[in-house]
């Protein structure tokens, strides 16, 4: 078995091998399906398997975007939540069950068993990312890619993303707000996604973030992201007040040393007179909480 996997990892393309290339490597389908049966192997969609072992959703909807891919005839590319898990960009709230792809000669947006076809238009590029893509496939480019991603998932979906995109140097906020509104007339969502989009912001750093930031856009506060206080950097500050609010989303904290260094960079932000807020993940679902606690914070900064 382990000369069955040596072969199946050599003649793998981005760890994706299908059923043909096998069986020409002496590698029978129902030996392939016994493979994947014992755990050795897994099956991706219709004629592709991966010898590899995906590390997490997002890795294996990537190789299953490669192996859709793989099986098209006309020219196709990735787009939607399927070109993001190619760029690294975070997918949060997207189903990676389906694929999303752009072919060439589609007039029309259709769905099959496991992808649907986005009609054609926007330009392609060619993305790859070692070790989990290093032979690059088309995508759609970044801006469309993010776009699609909101009307497939909702606008939410598309402004972490496109934060992220923005963060990294792939896209421009401009670029993103221009693809939203080249959508067709009568997309759903579009209006929604349209909103969220023009509130992008290259400088929050994380999901929670992005989403800590949307929900005071939508109370009619105006944050500032990523300000130094001294020698510390807090997520945001609410503009012309000493309030600090922290998007806490039980990660920062690996170790009991990591928990008091947080304690005296707190400790030091209240003796310089800052009140701050955390807000938690189950938080983002209950906006009038937060005002409470902003509203609070306001209060006891101004006293």
């Amino acid at each position: 078995m382990d000369d069955e996997l040596s072969i199946l990892r050599d003649i793998a393309v981005n760890r994706v091998v299908t059923t043909s290339a096998a069986e020409r490597a002496g590698i029978p389908r129902l030996r392939m399906v016994a493979m994947a049966k014992g755990g050795v192997l897994r099956h991706l969609v219709r004629g592709a398997w991966s010898a590899e072992q995906p590390v997490d959703a997002e890795d294996l909807h990537l190789l299953r975007t490669v192996a859709v891919l793989g099986r098209q005839k006309d020219t196709s590319a990735a787009t939607a939540h399927s070109a993001l898990v190619a760029w690294g960009l975070p997918v949060w709230g997207a189903d990676l069950a389906r694929v999303h792809l752009i072919r060439e000669r589609s007039a029309t947006t259709r769905r099959s068993r496991d992808h649907t076809v986005w009609s054609a238009g926007p330009a392609l590029v060619e993305v790859e990312r070692a070790p989990a893509l290093p032979v690059p496939i088309q995508c759609a480019e970044p801006a469309v890619a993010i776009v699609h991603a909101g009307v497939a998932a909702g606008a939410e979906t598309a402004l972490i993303a496109a934060d992220a995109a923005v963060g990294r140097g792939l896209v421009t906020a401009r670029q993103v707000e221009v693809a939203a509104a080249e959508l067709p007339m009568g997309t759903p969502g579009a209006a929604a996604i349209r909103r969220a989009l023009a509130g992008v912001d290259g400088r929050h750093e994380s999901p929670g973030e992005t989403r800590v930031a949307r929900v005071c856009r939508e109370l009619d506060y105006e944050l500032e992201p990523q300000v130094w206080i001294g020698p510390w950097r807090v997520d945001f500050l609410l503009a012309g007040t000493k309030v600090v609010i922290e998007f806490d989303g039980k990660v920062k904290y690996e170790t009991k040393e990591d928990l008091l260094a947080e304690k005296r960079r707190e400790d030091d932000l209240r003796r310089r007179g800052y009140i701050i807020v955390r807000i938690m993940w189950a938080d983002l679902t209950r906006p009038e909480q937060i005002r409470q606690l902003v509203e609070a914070a306001r209060l006891a900064a101004a006293a």
